[in-house]
């Protein structure tokens, strides 16, 4: 299962990495096979680890937290968004929009 969530607080956020956050304080996707391959071949995920030095990848977990990653997060995002998969990346926008705004933070948990 494929999850990309963002805490809603600071608190959630905490919460999250010792694996006790209620998900009533979490706003989650979970994405479907075609999802992910849609994401996959968008490039972004490549883009994301190169220019962030992440390794956002199948039996990883990752996390983007500070502010200026999450800003360029949202760009590369937004630069890889295709018609094809645009519900897709709409999602994870949104996600790293709330987290941005919540200043909390992007976590992928593949």
């Amino acid at each position: 299962m494929k999850i990309i969530c963002t805490p809603l607080t600071l608190e959630a956020m905490r919460l999250l990495d010792v694996d006790d956050c209620p998900e009533s304080l979490l706003e989650s996707v979970t994405l479907t096979p075609e999802e992910y391959t849609q994401l996959l071949q968008s490039g972004a995920l490549e883009a994301i680890n190169t220019a962030l030095g992440k390794i956002i990848d199948d039996y990883e977990d990752e996390a983007i937290y500070n502010l200026a990653e999450l800003a360029k997060t949202v760009d590369i995002l937004n630069n890889h968004l295709t018609p094809e998969n645009s519900s897709t990346m709409r999602k994870i926008i949104d996600l790293n929009t709330l987290a941005i705004k919540n200043r909390t933070g992007l976590f992928f948990f593949f």
